[in-house]
């Protein structure tokens, strides 16, 4: 009875090592098939997505170990993101009244922890976001009629001076003096708004600093009253004094800078502007360069001509001319600088070297070659490199063409899918799925979107979560999922699953043969004296374990 029950138990671990190797290596196959098919694309960049859920997703009958989650702060991405000199981690968690201590941040790093501070509420959002975009209106439409009234300056100047025997045909004086008020009126309202519904963030945000600009428009509201309540009380129709507190109205042009962060159609435009602003840099030492270039030749032109200037037998007329010129070093580098930047040099060098001496040709067309053809070419590069690199790395134009480019596949992928979905019921069966996806046109048409299909039959199941349909949900999904070319990345992945997969089959091996050698011991407890047959029998299934374990 002990030798039946020993052959059972035998027959039943080698079946339930049968069916779990036959599990494990569909699930290595299926997982191979899965990554060839899709490059493991799927899997980078999904941030819920680690080695623990493709272990779970491969269903090996294994249960594995979650990793600990690491701790989502504001102020540990903002160690990463701003690329801190100190190699120490922050563990604090960020609060919405906790300030920041890295004073430059990458504009990444901002929109990173806007997404993790709380949301503000609806009107608080507005004030902070949507409010400049109407505001740039209003600024466009003062800067309008800032233009009108320098027009009627102009127009009152002619008649003035005789110019002109008709006045101004336009907008009356009072309609002007009316809009000054209408437009400050507006601008107080506006900081009155946001200092009551910002506070402290007025002035100071955690996120972006120091709000300057905030403070400026405050700044410039509190001068447009003073010129247009204060001073006509203080100088009552004193236009003189007036006049100078006047100018200051002008500066409020700058609000228009607003208008290239809110407004779309200025995107390009604040390209250059940020890339002006990040070539500060370039720009000094260029400027240092050229400096040092235009002060040297200066300085020897302004000695050498002033021989000629103080020759008594030379012609009068080209002394004088040389010496409006060349005659001081002022002189000098006021002309070399038109040399270098205007494009007339041919005027300035002719009458030398017809006048003077044409050897001075020599150091002039040295100058013209080396300064204004190589030097002047070389910075125009250098800004023309500052360009490119901060429109490449111009985090908000990143986000945005992300953006854009996610929105405008989503529309192709859904277009095809109601092309492809035949009956109308807004699934797709396997027939539908491989009708479509056959045609040549709409091959070609993935390829622009970078997706190849070889096969459908793998795509389809891959897409399909076992109902043998597939909605438009796991068809947008999972073909953004297989798009594009696998990355070294994406091998290096895949062979490290793969060798946890093998390494699982291999502790399993070993697992069994312990099994197998402590049931051998104990099936020579139960039976100590057994048969001869017995013997030989257990002895093949001895030396048959051991091979298949080995």
């Amino acid at each position: 009875m002990a030798g039946e029950d020993w052959e059972a138990l035998q027959q039943w671990l080698l079946q339930t090592l049968t069916e779990q190797f036959s599990k494990q290596e569909d699930a290595i196959r299926r997982l191979l098939l899965e990554e060839s098919v899709r490059g493991v694309s799927g899997y980078i960049g999904t941030p819920n997505v680690n080695i623990d859920h493709l272990m779970a997703s491969a269903n090996l009958g294994t249960q594995s170990v979650p990793l600990k989650p690491k701790r989502e702060s504001v102020t540990s991405a903002t160690h990463h993101l701003s690329e801190p000199e100190s190699g120490e981690e922050s563990s604090q968690e960020m609060s919405p009244g906790r300030a920041i201590s890295k004073k430059e941040m990458s504009r990444l790093g901002k929109h990173i922890l806007s997404e993790k501070l709380a949301p503000d509420s609806p009107f608080r959002a507005f004030v902070k976001r949507s409010l400049d975009s109407y505001l740039s209106v209003v600024v466009i439409v003062n800067l309008f009629f800032i233009i009108l009234t320098t027009e009627f300056a102009y127009s009152q100047a002619q008649y003035s001076l005789g110019i002109s025997d008709l006045p101004w045909q336009g907008i009356s004086e009072h309609t002007f003096e009316i809009t000054e008020y209408i437009f400050c009126a507006i601008y107080l309202l506006d900081v009155t708004i946001r200092v009551f519904v910002l506070r402290k963030e007025w002035y100071y945000d955690h996120i972006e600093g120091w709000m300057y600009l905030n403070m400026f428009d405050a700044l410039l509201v509190a001068a447009n009253l003073v010129e247009l309540i204060a001073l006509p009380v203080l100088f009552a129709g004193d236009q003189q004094h007036a006049a100078t507190i006047r100018v200051i109205k002008l500066v409020r042009i700058v609000r228009t800078l607003r208008i290239f962060k809110t407004v779309s159609l200025f995107r390009q435009l604040r390209i250059l502007v940020g890339t002006c602003i990040a070539s500060v840099g370039a720009l000094f030492w260029s400027m240092i360069l050229l400096l040092v270039l235009m002060v040297g030749f200066a300085l020897a032109m302004c000695q050498a001509l002033q021989i000629f200037v103080l020759d008594t037998g030379a012609n009068l007329e080209d002394r004088l001319a040389m010496y409006d010129l060349y005659g001081s070093f002022a002189k000098a580098f006021y002309t070399t600088f038109e040399l270098t930047f205007s494009g007339s040099w041919p005027l300035r060098v002719r009458p030398i070297t017809e006048k003077v001496s044409p050897w001075y040709a020599i150091p002039f067309l040295t100058y013209i070659a080396l300064v204004v053809f190589a030097v002047i070419r070389i910075v125009t590069a250098l800004f023309l490199k500052e360009t490119l690199t901060s429109a490449a790395n111009d985090a908000d134009m990143v986000l945005e063409d992300a953006v854009r480019s996610t929105k405008d596949y989503q529309v192709k992928i859904e277009g095809l899918f109601h092309l492809a979905d035949n009956d109308g019921d807004g699934t797709l069966s396997y027939e539908e799925f491989h009708e479509t996806m056959t045609l040549p046109s709409v091959m070609n048409y993935l390829k622009s979107m970078d997706l190849t299909v070889h096969d459908c039959k793998p795509l389809f199941e891959l897409l399909d979560d076992g109902d043998g349909k597939v909605t438009i949900t796991e068809f947008c999904k999972g073909l953004s999922k297989v798009r594009g070319q696998a990355k070294a990345i994406d091998f290096v992945i895949l062979q490290r699953e793969t060798a946890k997969l093998l390494k699982e089959a291999r502790q399993t091996r070993r697992e069994v043969k312990r099994t197998a050698a402590g049931l051998l011991q104990l099936s020579r407890v139960v039976s100590p004296k057994p048969r001869e047959a017995d013997l030989n029998g257990d002895a093949a299934e001895s030396e048959e374990m051991e091979v298949f374990a080995a």
